[in-house]
Parts: C-alpha cells; structure tokens; sequence
C-alpha cells in the first residue's frame, strides 16, 4: 500500500481557488478570448510561415548559416512575444542574459524548472534555444515547420534514456548549433516545488546554465499539474494581467566528483536552483503524477478541495497509490521486452 495524502501534493492546485472576485474576472474578460484566440492563431501561423522561409533548402542537421539563424531568431521570439501577451502575458520579463551567452561560448546546456505549457514560449522569446520534443512534433500541421527551425532533437515518443543521452553527445559534438534546453524534472507541477531531476542532461557532463521560470502564483496558478484542462485555460485567459519572469543563472561547471557521478551532479544543481527559487525539493516525478491521473483525482471546480471517484479517497484525503503504480511498472517491463 502506498498512502499519498493528496493535499501536500506538488501536482494539485489548492492555494488559488476560484473566488467571487476570479469569477468577476471571467465576465469581464470573457468577451475579449475569441479575439485574443484568433490573434495567437495568427502569430502560430506566421511562425510557421516565416520560420519555414528561413530554413527552406537547408540541411537542419547542419548549423544555419548565419542570416539564416537571424531570420529564425526574429521570428520565433518575435510571434511567441506576441503569443504571451495575447495569453494576457502583458510585460514578461528575462534576467541574465550574460549568463546564458557565456553558457553559449562554454557549450553548456539550459537546466529549467517546467512549470506551464508557457513555458516553452517564453524560453524561445526570451532565449530561442533548441529542444528536447517528440518526433510527431515534426508533422503537426502548420506549426511543424517552424518548430523544425529551432533545429530541436527529436525523439520517438517510447525512446529509452539512452537515446536522449547519445543525442545530446551528438549535438555537444557539433559546434555552432544552437544552444540546447531540457527540464530534468520530465513533467509539470503547481510551480511551488522542485521534482526529482533525472539524469539524462547531467550523463554528458557538459555545463549547465540554470534557467528559472518564475510566476506569478496568485489569482490563478499557471502551472499544469492535475487539473481541469479547460477551466485552466479559461481562467488564465481571463487574469488581468499574468507574469512570468525568465532568469538564467551563472554557468555551473561540474566538478571531477560531478562528471563521474551524474546523480551527484544533478543532485548538486538542483539544490542550487530550489534555493535560487526559494522553494523546496520534492522527490516525486511523473509516475505520481500519471498514477493521479489515472485514479481519476483532481481539485473540485472551485479548487477548494481534492475530488475522485467513490472509495478512492480517505477520509484525510490519501490515496493508494500502488495498484496504479504497479501498473506502470508492469507496463514499463513490457515495453522493455518488445524493444528487445
């Protein structure tokens, strides 16, 4: 039996419920989405055209020329600038960009905290680094192509870890792409926290620029944890106003100790950035997460109180946690087998 008491969770929202004064927000701010909709539908759309210009006839697995870099720079920091504040992102902000060049001269790699879906237009405006997706990402319509133009690396959405590690070697081995980010959490939560980092970025040892995403927490959470999809993009919609702040950290050389031993390392630079973020560390990841999901518990509609199907819950709010976990192992080993 696995006991998780559900009101200490770092992946359910509880400390931005939806007030009298969120739901004036909605009716006065309702009447403004659809326009708001149809303009980030625009810029997603000139994204795509202008980066697709940019890169036409070029090999991505090669280093742009340099003008050709620029106009993917432009463009992509221009239309996700754009795209926040249609999101009511009025004036987001980014610190330490001295750092972040400095990283580029080192050839580190960009450590972040992963917070929101926000999260990745706000590393492109501010920093346009290249990213860890998976291989269908190449083939949405449209948007494909100019996510194609950060010259990402893709991998096929069951890649084991040590495909992500051999590519990462592969592009620290090509000099003058484009920088390259990863979150080691491997998963979204509440922003209040930070998760267990996995391994994979820290294997290479390579140096780390530490990124941070740092929001603004009240009136509504932009973190996407266990929630209600539609009722969080409704009420981020309708914030007055919603701020997130981008602040890159001086580049972390790994010591000797740090280069053999990538946990240690990624132990190391994650107690750096949670003390940076003033927030502690939580080790839980993903499987939690999923295991939520899938016993169906989630905050109420007016994000007061946890909810899940009869029996789930105790009366102090946990829940098992093991039947669901077990499951994700068992499935794990079977993937493992008929990749074999």
């Amino acid at each position: 039996m696995v006991l998780y008491d559900t009101y200490n969770s770092p992946f359910i929202e509880l400390q931005t419920p939806l007030t009298a004064w969120e739901i004036v927000k909605i009716v006065i701010m309702l009447p403004t989405i659809p326009f708001r909709i149809l303009f980030i539908a625009c810029c997603v759309f000139g994204v795509a055209v202008c980066n697709t210009i940019a890169i036409w006839g070029c090999d991505l697995e090669r280093p742009l020329p340099r003008w050709r870099r620029r106009l993917v720079e432009l463009s992509s920091q221009g239309f996700c600038g754009a795209i926040m504040r249609g999101a009511g992102f009025w004036c987001p902000r980014v610190k330490g960009l001295e750092h972040w060049e400095e990283g580029k001269r080192a050839g580190a790699i960009g450590v972040f905290n992963h917070v929101s879906y926000i999260d990745a237009f706000a590393i492109v405006w501010a920093l346009c680094p290249a990213g860890l997706t998976f291989e269908f990402t190449r083939h949405i319509p449209v948007l494909g192509r100019g996510i194609m133009a950060l010259q990402n690396i893709y991998l096929p959405k069951k890649a084991a870890g040590g495909s992500m590690v051999e590519a990462l070697r592969r592009r620290s081995a090509t000099p003058g792409m484009p920088p390259f980010v990863i979150a080691p959490e491997g998963t979204l939560s509440q922003g209040r926290c930070l998760l267990t980092f996995k391994t994979g970025a820290f294997v290479p040892g390579l140096p780390v620029v530490p990124v941070l995403f740092r929001y603004k927490l009240t009136g509504h959470n932009p973190g996407w944890g266990v929630i209600n999809p539609k009722l969080h993009l409704l009420r981020l919609m309708c914030q007055l106003y919603n701020h997130v702040t981008v602040e890159c950290l001086p580049v972390y050389h790994p010591s000797p100790e740090e280069e053999e031993d990538p946990q240690l390392y990624a132990a190391n630079v994650r107690r750096l950035m949670a003390a940076a973020l003033g927030v502690p560390m939580v080790d839980q990841d993903r499987a939690i997460s999923q295991a939520l999901e899938a016993a169906r518990v989630r905050p109420s509609l007016d994000g007061r109180r946890v909810v899940a199907p009869p029996g789930v819950l105790d009366a102090e709010g946990r829940v098992d946690l093991g039947p669901w976990l077990a499951k994700q192992e068992a499935k794990r080993q079977e993937e493992k087998k008929k990749g074999r």
